[in-house]
């Protein structure tokens, strides 16, 4: 049971949310490795980079919802 509208409801609530003090030390790394990683990358191998990254960004918003979708049914499952 798939529900879009209050898996976006979730997801434009928790966006919202300041990020804990883990998440943002965690960023913080993320970014300087990725910065050392790419600081010698040609144009064209920036442009594979940036869709690598895409496809990962893609792959976690899909892995979000259905993380949602399965909280979303439990609680249902739960409730009944």
């Amino acid at each position: 049971m798939k529900n879009e509208t209050l898996v976006e409801f979730i997801k434009e609530k928790y966006y919202e949310q300041k990020m804990s003090a883990e998440y943002e030390l965690q960023l913080t790394k993320i970014i300087e490795l990725e910065k050392q990683f790419t600081k010698n990358f040609s144009k064209d191998k920036w442009h594979e980079y940036f869709n690598l990254d895409l496809a990962i960004g893609e792959l976690h918003s899909i892995q979000i919802e259905q993380i949602l979708d399965f909280a979303i049914e439990i609680l249902h499952n739960f409730n009944k």
